[in-house]
């Protein structure tokens, strides 16, 4: 059987026929794998909270610690700008914000991979596609599976965080920074797994951008240029919501239009590919 003649074949039906089946029963299988990310992400969050006060107990040391934060351009360049370290809440989202945003990136690249072109490579999707199965299914399954991880991390780390004694407005919204930036990767990780030939290329050119977007967005904090180059990366438009600061919701929003732009050239790139195929060889 050819590459191209094992794509799936709807008989009648549409593009997503089979997606709930597929979506449930891969939820059965993967979702263990999504435990450890969550925990990570969780665990970056309340230990930020829990450690504030043992660490900086009192004025002087906020203080210093400001001090020796805005003097280190490479913090900066790992965690983002500093607001305000002078409370947990604040302390909290400049340690958390970039690097959890990140690690949900990645797990949301690594999933869509892993359920779209990882399956490919495999030959599960050729016995997949032996069934009534929609050409887009597969694709929206691994979609809406590491979209459901990525909320899965923004509500635990926030109930998680909230508990341990954060601010539930603020901790909200830097949770829902991480669902976003989730999202936003796994609709980059989308078109990757088109324009790649195999899952190995997929993931490199998703984590590639995810990478270089990581990179400016850490050089343009790092160089104090000014508030106004947060809005130059996606991930920079995440840290315009300044949880514990400014608390902006708004900023969320061109990051999930991002995501619906990037999902539907991705459907429609898979529309148009063979199967087995894509744009740039390993």
């Amino acid at each position: 059987m050819s590459r191209t003649a094992a794509a799936p074949r709807t008989a009648g039906g549409s593009a997503l026929t089979g997606t709930r089946p597929l979506l449930r029963a891969s939820l059965r299988q993967e979702a263990r794998s999504f435990a450890p990310w969550i925990a990570a992400v969780t665990a970056l969050s309340a230990s930020s909270v829990l450690a504030y006060a043992f660490l900086f107990p009192d004025a002087s040391d906020r203080k210093a610690l400001a001090a020796a934060v805005g003097g280190n351009p490479a913090l900066g360049l790992i965690f983002g700008p500093a607001r305000d370290l002078s409370t947990t809440d604040g302390f909290n989202t400049w340690r958390s914000l970039a690097l959890g945003g990140f690690i949900t990136a990645l797990m949301a690249i690594f999933a869509v991979v892993r359920a779209s072109r990882s399956q490919e490579d495999s030959g599960q999707a050729e016995l997949l596609a032996s069934g009534v199965l929609g050409r887009s299914a597969r694709l929206a399954v691994a979609v809406a599976q590491a979209s459901l991880a990525s909320l899965a991390v923004g509500v635990v780390s926030a109930v998680v965080t909230g508990l341990c004694g954060a601010g539930w407005a603020d901790t909200l919204l830097l949770s829902a920074t991480f669902t976003v930036t989730g999202l936003m990767s796994a609709a980059v990780a989308a078109v990757a797994a088109q324009l790649g030939s195999d899952a190995r290329t997929a993931s490199t050119l998703a984590v590639a951008v995810l990478g270089c977007l990581f990179v400016l967005r850490g050089y343009l904090d790092s160089m104090n240029f000014g508030d106004w180059v947060s809005w130059v990366t996606p991930l920079g438009w995440m840290e315009r919501t300044e949880p514990a600061a400014g608390n902006t919701w708004w900023p969320l929003l061109p990051g999930l239009g991002l995501a619906v732009v990037l999902l539907v050239a991705a459907f429609a790139l898979q529309a148009r590919r063979d199967f087995g195929q894509g744009a740039f060889a390993p």
